[in-house]
C-alpha cells in the first residue's frame, strides 16, 4: 500500500499547498457543508446522514482501495483509478438519496444531496467520457459555496474565494493543470447550483 503522501514539502509554498489541499479535500468540505445545512434547516440528524454518505463513505472507499493497492493515494491522483471509484460513489449517493426521499427528509437536504450527485455525475462524464482528470477539489468547493448561498445565505458566495486557493494548491502540487481546476469549478458550480434550484 502506498503511503498517504510520499512527497515532502520543501518550501513554504509547498507546505501551504499541502495544507490547503488537505483541508479543502472534497470529503471534508462535504461533511462541513452537510452539517451547516442540516443545522440551518433544523434537521441536524439529516445533516449527519448526508455527511456520512457524502464524506465519510467516500473516504472509506478510498482507504479500502489503497489497502488493496487499487488506489495509490487518498486524493486519487491517477485518472485510471477514478473511474470505478466515481461509479461506486454515484451508486452509493443515489441509494442515500432514495432513503432520504422515502423517509421524508427536508427538501433542502434532498436538494443538497441531489446537487452533490449532479456535480459528481458531471465529473464522471468529463473524467470517463473525455478522459480528462478534472479537479474534484475545486468542483466540490465551488459547488458547495453556490449551494450554501442558495440554501443558507447569499453571503456564502464569499466562500467562492476559497476555490482559486484550492485550485492553486492542486496545480502547485502537480496534481492538476490550470484548465482542470477551472473546469472542475465551473462544472461543479453549474451542475450543483442548477440542480438545487430545480429541486428546492
Amino acid at each position: 500500500m502506498t503511503d498517504i503522501d510520499t512527497r515532502v514539502p520543501r518550501t513554504a509554498a509547498d507546505k501551504a499547498a499541502r495544507v490547503i489541499t488537505e483541508v479543502g479535500a472534497p470529503w471534508i468540505l462535504n461533511i462541513v457543508a452537510s452539517m451547516i445545512i442540516g443545522m440551518a434547516v433544523g434537521a441536524p440528524g439529516w445533516g449527519v446522514f448526508v455527511a456520512v454518505f457524502g464524506g465519510v463513505v467516500p473516504m472509506i472507499f478510498i482507504l479500502v482501495g489503497m489497502r488493496r493497492a487499487k488506489i495509490s493515494d487518498h486524493h486519487v491522483t491517477r485518472i485510471n483509478e477514478r473511474h470505478m471509484l466515481i461509479a461506486s460513489l454515484l451508486v452509493v449517493t443515489l441509494g442515500a438519496l432514495i432513503v432520504q426521499i422515502v423517509a421524508g427528509a427536508p427538501i433542502e437536504m434532498i436538494a443538497f444531496l441531489s446537487s452533490g450527485l449532479a456535480a459528481l455525475a458531471a465529473a464522471a462524464v468529463i473524467t470517463s467520457a473525455l478522459h480528462w482528470k478534472v479537479s474534484g477539489h475545486t468542483g466540490a468547493s465551488a459547488a458547495i459555496a453556490v449551494v450554501l448561498a442558495l440554501s443558507v445565505s447569499p453571503w456564502w458566495l464569499l466562500a467562492l474565494a476559497l476555490t482559486p486557493m484550492i485550485g492553486w494548491s492542486r496545480v502547485h502540487l502537480g496534481d492538476h493543470t490550470k484548465g482542470q481546476v477551472v473546469a472542475g469549478a465551473i462544472a461543479g458550480a453549474i451542475a450543483a447550483g442548477l440542480t438545487y434550484v430545480v429541486i428546492a
